[in-house]
């Protein structure tokens, strides 16, 4: 007899934090960090006039800056952000997303649109929120699974 396939299928969509929080490239660290600190969040996306994004700018990205000695002094986040290509798209699996930082070493992964507009952020911190409620799920069905098996 063939095994039951349990699958859960939460999309980006489901747990992307809306609206970004965004900022453009001439956007100064100082206001960049006083931004993040006001919205409580650990990362901003960079983006050009169109909301194109064009980097990130995460909280290990400041603390670089603040080392540097390059706060107050009205710097561009362009000098300090990473200009990556890691990012997800609203249909992906969350599992899929979650991977992708997991491989990239990252806690922070901009959701784009298929032209790259910014549409929102996910962040590992939204990966373990949403972990408990699943592990119930699994262990609910394993706790059905097993009482159907004792019958």
């Amino acid at each position: 007899m063939p095994k039951k396939k349990t699958e859960v299928s939460m999309r980006v969509a489901d747990i992307v934090e809306v609206p970004p929080v965004t900022v453009t490239e001439e956007t100064t660290i100082d206001d960049a960090a006083k931004l993040m600190w006001e919205k409580n969040v650990g990362s901003v996306i960079v983006v050009d006039k169109g909301e194109i994004m064009r980097g990130i700018v995460t909280e290990k990205d400041v603390v670089f800056s603040v080392s540097k000695l390059m706060t107050g002094k009205g710097i561009p986040v362009s000098s300090i952000m990473s200009r990556t290509h890691l990012r997800a798209s609203p249909r992906e699996g969350i599992a899929t997303a979650i991977e992708k930082m997991r491989k990239a070493g990252v806690r922070h992964l901009p959701v784009v649109d298929r032209d790259g507009r910014a549409l929102g952020m996910i962040s590992m911190r939204d990966a373990f929120e949403i972990s408990e409620p699943l592990l119930k799920l699994v262990l609910r069905s394993t706790k059905k699974t097993r009482a159907r098996r004792n019958k």
